[in-house]
This record gives structure tokens, sequence and C-alpha cells, in this order.
């Protein structure tokens, strides 16, 4: 009986959302979509579309729910309604977008995410791609041209079709691109002829997709170039998306504990071997969508990371998987750690200025407090939390309000 409420209940929400989604008239609603890179992409979006119209911005909340409770939010003075959407299941999309019914989509990248629930790369692009298969034919399809599973959902489009990457024959494209540490993310955009360039303040040059997909969105709205660069000059990366921190101590971390899918770890890794810095550590968690027996993966990259950094430390549940790993010659440089507070006196004992530390791991770890905890006093030290929220957004973790809060 309670199963079959809920089921009622649920319908009459899609319901309401249909009805709410019909009376929108002018709002034009973009959805966001993609294995990584979707929340970046639909905050920097969120920030020139913001800059120009009243809307509302639907960031890292994705599933069905989320989206209807966004769409209550809605005015009908509201010039668009942009909402990142998660495909994370075969159906799930479909759902998504007979609520939402988006004029504008995009798709960022298609990757091993879900892993078990989609096995293929292949499999994972059919279900996204059933955003760009609902599209209308007056709307607009953004899709990132330098990922074949992507690009390939052109042929699905009944919309016009805009591109984006760092190929040549894109219509957004990013060249000239300066990303060597301590140096921020910068590069020259170029669409129909007209090319300008956009300094931000992003570590590195894997948030470049990102970049150029909130472009080519804003694009297919109908801002302009110079006025899609003015809004993204200095933008900085959404929290724990490799977003920047200083240390009272004068060390940088870059904290990019949202996700950690396995398949993208070895990506993070590559951004490390161009970085000028007296020290350079990599703290890892746990990570996720891994195929077989965990145990290999983790040495696999322990191995890997050795070869482009200073040290290595592996913390949480898993670190152990390594541990046979600490040989003679990698004391000092390789580390197990149990818990998030074990590191982060580690971390604190020997203290280089300017040194650099990234932080790679699942969201429940919750491990941006080895940031958070430089400059406050924390609460809470639990090894393993559900909430999808950083830390510097849950009353229990014992922020406060100024410098702790935002890890600066």
């Amino acid at each position: 009986m309670n199963e079959k409420r809920y089921g009622l209940r649920q319908c009459l929400r899609r319901l309401r959302a249909q009805i709410k989604r019909k009376s929108l008239g002018e709002t034009t609603v973009l959805a966001v979509t993609g294995s990584c890179g979707k929340t970046t992409t639909t905050a920097f979006l969120g920030k020139v579309l913001s800059d120009h119209y009243n809307g509302f911005v639907g960031v890292r909340d994705n599933d069905e729910n989320s989206i209807m409770r966004n769409l209550k939010k809605l005015k009908r003075s509201d010039r668009f309604f942009l909402q990142e959407v998660s495909g994370d299941a075969p159906g799930v999309m479909t759902r998504n977008v007979k609520v939402l019914r988006p004029d504008i989509g995009i798709v960022t990248t298609i990757g091993q995410d879900h892993y078990r629930n989609f096995r293929t790369l292949e499999a994972t692009a059919r279900e996204k791609g059933v955003l760009i298969e609902s599209l209308p034919a007056h709307g607009f399809a953004v899709l990132n041209a330098d990922d074949p599973h992507v690009a390939a959902m052109a042929n699905r489009a009944k919309a016009k079709l805009l591109t984006y990457g760092l190929s040549e024959g894109v219509e957004v494209r990013a060249t000239e691109i300066e990303s060597c540490w301590p140096q921020r993310l910068s590069m020259t955009i170029t669409y129909q002829g007209q090319s300008v360039r956009l300094k931000t303040n992003l570590f590195g040059d894997l948030l470049i997709p990102s970049v150029l997909g909130a472009v080519a969105g804003a694009l297919a709205v109908g801002i302009d170039l110079n006025r899609c660069v003015n809004s993204l000059t200095g933008i900085e990366s959404f929290a724990r998306r490799m977003s920047i921190h200083q240390s009272p101590q004068g060390a940088w971390f870059v904290n990019d504990a949202g996700k950690a899918p396995f398949w993208g770890v070895e990506k993070v890794l590559a951004l490390l071997g161009h970085v000028n810095a007296p020290r350079v550590t990599v703290v890892f968690g746990t990570f996720s969508d891994t195929a077989g027996s965990d145990s290999p993966k983790y040495r696999q990259i322990a191995r890997e990371a050795l070869k482009i950094v200073d040290r290595v430390l592996f913390v949480g549940p898993k670190a152990g998987y390594v541990r046979k790993s600490i040989t003679p010659e990698l004391e000092g440089r390789l580390f197990v750690m149990e818990s998030a507070q074990a590191a982060i006196h580690h971390l604190n004992e020997n203290v280089i200025k300017d040194e650099l530390i990234l932080i790679k791991s699942g969201n429940r770890d919750h491990l941006e407090r080895l940031i958070y905890g430089q400059s406050t006093e924390l609460n809470c030290w639990k090894q393993y939390c559900p909430k999808m929220i950083s830390c510097h957004q849950c009353e229990e973790s014992g922020l406060i309000s100024g410098e702790g809060r935002d890890g600066s």
C-alpha cells in the first residue's frame, strides 16, 4: 500500500511539474548532462546567463525530484531555467526530459561513471543522448566535438547543432592555452571569425570543456562572445570541482573531492606533471566505478602518481590496499592514513610555502576537511558521510562564517 501511495504521489508531482513547464511561456529551458563536467559547465553557464537575465540555475542536485522542486521555484518573469540533469541509469533521462522539455541541451563527456549501470561507453552515450533526441527543431544541441561519443549524437538531433572543443572545424574553439601552475588557465576562444582572450582563476586545463560548453550554451541563447568572456573572466571553480584554496600556512590546495570515478583519476594526475611548485602532493580517498577487484586499481594509481609527484597519501577505509607498496625507497613519499584526522596532522607537520596539494576523492569521504581544518576547529570527523553537500554547508561540521566557510 505504501508503494502504491508513493507511486501515486510521484505521478501527481510529475503532472504538476509538467503543467508548470507548459506555463513558462517565453522562458528558455536549458539542460546539461554528461559523465563528468556537467556541474562546472552548469555553474559557469549559470554565471553568464545570470549576468544578463533573470532566471534559475539548478546545479549539482540533478535527479527528477530536484528538477521538479526547482521548477516550482521558477517565476513567470524568469527568462531562463538552467538545470543540470542526471542520466545515471537506463530510463532516467527519459523521465527527466519529459518534465523539463528543454529548448537547449548540452552534453559534456561520456565516461565510465556508473559503470555498474551501463557497463559500456556506448550504453552510457545512448542514455545521455536521449536529451539530444528530445530537443525541438527550433532548439540547439550543444555538443563536445572532442568526445567521439558525444559528437556522434549529432545524428540523433532534430535541433540545430553547435559544437565546441579544441579540434579544428568546431564552432566554439579554444586555442593558445596557458595553464602551467602557478599560472591560472587562460585561452583564446574563437567563434564565427571572432577571437577573444579569456583569463580565468582555474587550475590546469581539465576544465576547458566546461568553459567552452558554458560559452556555447550562452551563444545558443543569444549572448555574444564578448559578453560571455566578460562574465567568465576570473571565474573560479564550483566547490569540490578543482576549486583552489590557500591555507594560513601558505600551502595551496586544489579540492577535487566531489567525485572520483576510477577512469578519471589519471586525467587529474596528468595535470600535476605541469606544476611549478617547491613540492607537489596528491591525496587520494575512495574511488568509484571500478570494474573487478579494487586493490590492483589503488596500487596502479599509486605507481602512476609516484612517477609524477613528490608525495602520495591514501586516506580512508581502502587506503590499506597500497600498504604493501611502501618499500624502503619510498619512505617519505608514499603514506597510508586510516582517517582524515591523521592526514591533516601529517600535512601540517612539515608545510612548505607555496607547495601544491591536490585532493582527489569520492564525495562521501569529505576530504575537503583537510582544507577547512587548516583554519577552523571541526566538529565532525566521520569516516563515512552520505550527505552530498560540502562540509562548509553542513551544520554538523562546526564551520563558521568568514574564513572557515570558504576555505580561503
